[in-house]
């Protein structure tokens, strides 16, 4: 039997519209799955404190049929915040049925990209990470949901790094959410050949494409860009992955990000993305 990848759309891509009219996007263009969390029209998806908010958001997504994968929640996972927030929007998760919160990992650059933080600078900004997702990924584990960190420069920069970063947390319910795009545009570095390290940790891939040289801003539709997605399903493939693949970001060069394209291209772009990735899925041996 084929491994079963969930390929997802994050709303993120329609922040300038309301989380419904993503939601509606999102069902209509062929997706069953979403990812949320970032903001819509400048203000928050869901107040996860708010009594009733897991029952209306359920609502809202059993009303257009999609099945929520994760939640980007690095806004509540901060190490600077108390604990008791992570716990709520674990239970929160839990209420409506996601089982991942997706973060970044620490910044290492004062500006990007070449202004970086010396590495002196660098270490008690990580261990306060580390001892931060710890903590949190105790509490996780408590609720059967799985915290994961990408690639983000600092101490998700690559592969390698997340692989240390996760030894060092000694988690088993933080693990790796892999960002190839990131990867290309951070670092310069061929996520197909960066991979390998982190595969059989990786709980979710953010499927980004990216195109020309490190830091050049062009992120076009998956499977049109650089990035070579059939050498890395298939690397996902052979480490036994099942989760996750989730479209985050297609808005090319001309550095309007998604709120500077109207609707109807946004629509066209992220049902280009879904026929890409589904054939390139299936052609690393996986079920789309």
């Amino acid at each position: 039997m084929k491994p079963k990848a969930q390929l997802a759309c994050m709303t993120w891509i329609y922040s300038k519209h309301s989380f419904e009219r993503a939601l509606e996007s999102i069902a209509r263009t062929g997706y069953r799955y979403v990812s949320f969390g970032l903001p819509h029209e400048g203000k928050p998806a869901f107040d996860d404190t708010a009594e009733g908010e897991a029952k209306r958001i359920s609502g809202l997504l059993n009303r257009y049929g999609l099945k929520p994968v994760s939640l980007v929640s690095t806004d509540v996972l901060l190490p600077g915040l108390p604990l008791e927030r992570a716990i709520s929007r674990l239970e929160f998760a839990r209420a409506i049925g996601v089982t991942e919160l997706l973060s970044l990992g620490t910044t290492s650059y004062k500006r990007f990209p070449d202004e970086p933080k010396s590495e002196e600078e660098m270490k008690p900004i990580n261990a306060a990470f580390a001892d931060k997702y710890r903590r949190v990924g105790e509490e996780a584990g408590k609720r059967g949901i799985v915290v994961t960190i990408k690639p983000h420069t600092g101490n998700t920069a690559t592969a390698a790094v997340i692989a240390d970063t996760l030894r060092t947390i000694g988690s088993p319910h933080v693990r790796a959410s892999y960002d190839p795009g990131n990867v290309r545009f951070y670092e310069g570095v061929d996520p197909a050949a960066d991979l390998p390290i982190i595969a059989s940790e990786t709980a979710s891939i953010v499927a980004k494409d990216h195109r020309g040289a490190r830091a050049e801003s062009d992120f076009p539709i998956p499977g049109e860009g650089d990035v070579d997605f059939r050498s890395i399903f298939g690397t996902l493939r052979s480490a036994g992955f099942a989760g996750p693949v989730i479209v985050e970001r297609l808005d090319g060069a001309r550095g309007e990000f998604h709120a500077g394209i109207p609707i109807e291209r946004l629509d066209e772009r992220i049902g280009a993305a879904r026929v890409n990735l589904t054939r390139l899925l299936a052609e690393a041996g996986f079920d789309a």
